[in-house]
């Protein structure tokens, strides 16, 4: 994802960046220390409960319920230094439909003990797999949905193309982080790696990187003046992510769980060439559903041209119907 916005909206780091953006990154390293992020006039820090899991793991979360009868449950896992709150726009209007969504802070991220320090794919996916299987526990007989967006993304499609994928009905995966592996020039993994064993605690600013996540200016500015977003992660929490998005970009040819995969036509963060690497590797025949949307960022759900997006992603979540044109556009893009 992205790191803090100023008033004049740009982000501090890019969540990915080729290798002379990389250059530009490394320029401005920060020995900041993470702290504990603290609520300030107008950003309150919610918190609804806290999922314990094995090995004493314990992350919070912020429940946003459905109005009225509960039809669905969606588990949302946030995105590269976002938190619980990133979730808050799309949840209004999945509330108003009878969809109750969980938003946990993953591990390194929000308010969890380890915030600022990457905890390693393998832990982002078995805790995100755990949680799941707490809710199915709660909800035995209610329709339930994981949701990533971006990094989330990434460990939601790791999960669904595991030999064991947890309990859920279907996965809703938006702008799915996967710009890693074959998909990424190997010169950017290489100065990333390096980077990384050489200076791994050095925080990046990332000052000059110039990315438009979202051109929804004011969702951009929340974002960066929340409490709980990380400015300037460590560089070896960078490379953890990358490594992540390796595994994320091959495991698109293992992916046979029901899936609705998000993805803009204005996305500066993950490359078009890189999803469609995705896209193409998806076998045949796979209960996938893949969604174009040409107007949008890669913070779809926050983007001005949401309201599209958000109908599709309830009438997954609902089980009924895609109201859009998005699949025909998908067919299009792959073309490209």
């Amino acid at each position: 994802m992205i790191q803090k916005i100023p008033r004049t909206p740009k982000p501090c780091l890019a969540m990915l960046m080729p290798s002379f953006m990389l250059a530009l990154a490394l320029s401005a390293c920060a020995p900041i220390p993470f702290g504990t992020p603290r609520a300030t006039p107008g950003h309150p820090i919610i918190t609804s409960g806290i999922f314990t899991l094995p090995g004493n793991v314990r992350l919070p979360y912020r429940l946003y319920p459905a109005q009225g009868q509960t039809r669905a449950v969606v588990l949302a896992l946030h995105g590269y230094d976002d938190s619980r709150d990133g979730w808050a726009m799309l949840a209004t209007v999945l509330n108003r439909h009878g969809i109750t969504l969980v938003a946990p802070d993953q591990s390194g991220f929000g308010a969890t003990p380890d915030r600022g320090h990457w905890p390693g794919t393998n832990a982002l996916v078995t805790q995100a797999g755990e949680m799941a299987t707490q809710l199915r526990a709660q909800y035995p007989n209610t329709r339930l949905v994981l949701m990533g967006e971006s990094m989330g993304g990434a460990i939601g499609l790791l999960l669904a193309a595991s030999p064991h994928p947890p309990p859920v009905n279907a996965y809703v995966l938006s702008a799915p982080a996967v710009w890693g592996g074959a998909a990424m020039s190997p010169v950017d993994r290489i100065a990333i790696g390096l980077g990384a064993r050489i200076a791994p605690g050095a925080r990046l600013t990332g000052q000059s990187v110039h990315i438009r996540a979202s051109d929804n200016i004011a969702a951009l500015i929340a974002f960066g003046e929340d409490p709980l977003t990380i400015h300037a992660p460590r560089l070896d929490d960078l490379a953890g992510l990358i490594r992540l998005m390796g595994k994320a970009q091959a495991a698109c040819a293992k992916l046979r769980q029901p899936s609705l995969i998000l993805y803009g036509g204005h996305d500066e963060l993950v490359p078009a060439a890189a999803m469609r690497a995705c896209w193409r590797a998806i076998p045949a025949g796979a209960p996938v559903m893949l969604a174009f949307y040409q107007p949008d960022y890669h913070l779809i759900e926050r983007d001005i041209e949401r309201a599209t997006p958000d109908a599709d992603i309830i009438g997954y979540i609902l089980g009924t119907n895609i109201p859009s044109a998005a699949p025909s556009a998908a067919t299009v893009f792959l073309a490209g």
